[in-house]
């Protein structure tokens, strides 16, 4: 079956070149850029799991995808690929959470209005900041916004040069905050989602925080256990599910660092073999 990268909120699919490459020795792979992310138009909707999903499976039918495919989703995407199963129950095999997220995670961590509030304000500071940059060319010297993780210039240098294209593009810094800001639309259509059956899947969990984080006082110190657990849920979803950690792996690093990258790939093979044999069956 054909792989279906989901990406991160906020996330150029370039980013993900090692996580694409390395699922390509096995099966085909595709990955996109959801609206007005590096080569995406602005779509002008909301961003939650049912206008993802649906937008999604526009795109597959006019790219003429095969079906049923397997999700290999980052981040935010935990919330999209359950929303999009219970649309299109027939149309998915198999699926790979990357560190994702969890429908109730910021009751779990305690995040109420005013922490969503606040860090939708640092967002906005942020992009405003960028807008800024972009306006009087410096991003065409340095662009910090490629150096978000310290993994991303492991990247060949083409891809590098594609990453720093699109995090140049004024659009981009609008997509983002309005993805954070659906966040918890999102989260409520996935927390529907309360089974995938005997389907195949893998939770990925990495285990080390992620440095420089932007806002350390917005998290519990505990933050990792509690993801942990989360994810541990996100697997009893399935009779058929698998929970990894990555011990050297951080949130993004997971899928931008091509050594943390070759890690989560034998697990990867593993829900594509399976759900190639329950298709032959």
């Amino acid at each position: 079956p054909t792989v279906i990268i989901e990406a991160g909120a906020g996330t150029p699919s370039p980013t993900y070149h090692w996580l694409q490459k390395g699922i390509a020795e096995t099966t085909k792979v595709c990955v996109y850029d959801r609206a007005g992310l590096a080569w995406s138009e602005e779509s002008n909707l909301p961003r939650d799991s049912d206008t993802i999903a649906a937008a999604l499976n526009t795109l597959l039918d006019k790219s003429n995808i095969k079906r049923p495919f397997v999700f290999a989703g980052h981040s935010i995407a935990g919330l999209y690929m359950r929303r999009y199963v219970d649309l299109y129950p027939e149309e998915v095999a198999g699926m790979v959470f990357l560190d994702a997220s969890h429908p109730k995670q910021n009751q779990k961590f305690g995040v109420g209005e005013e922490h969503l509030a606040e860090q939708n304000s640092m967002v906005e500071q942020q992009v405003s900041m960028m807008k800024l940059l972009i306006n009087l060319g410096v991003t065409e010297v340095y662009n910090p916004a490629v150096e978000f993780s310290p993994d991303v210039p492991e990247l060949p240098e083409l891809v590098l040069e594609q990453l720093a294209y699109v995090v140049s593009l004024k659009p981009y810094y609008d997509a983002i905050p309005i993805e954070l800001a659906d966040f918890e639309a999102a989260a409520k259509q996935a927390a529907g989602n309360t089974t995938l059956g005997d389907m195949p899947i893998v939770v990925i969990s990495a285990t080390e925080a992620i440095p420089d984080r932007i806002m350390p006082d917005y998290f519990p110190e505990d933050f990792q256990t509690i993801f942990g657990n989360l994810h541990k849920e996100i697997v009893a979803l399935s009779t058929n599910g698998r929970h990894v950690e990555i011990d050297t792996a951080n949130h993004m690093s997971l899928v931008a660092n091509k050594d943390q990258v070759a890690k989560t790939l034998p697990y990867i093979r593993e829900v594509i073999l399976e759900a190639a044999t329950s298709q032959d069956q």
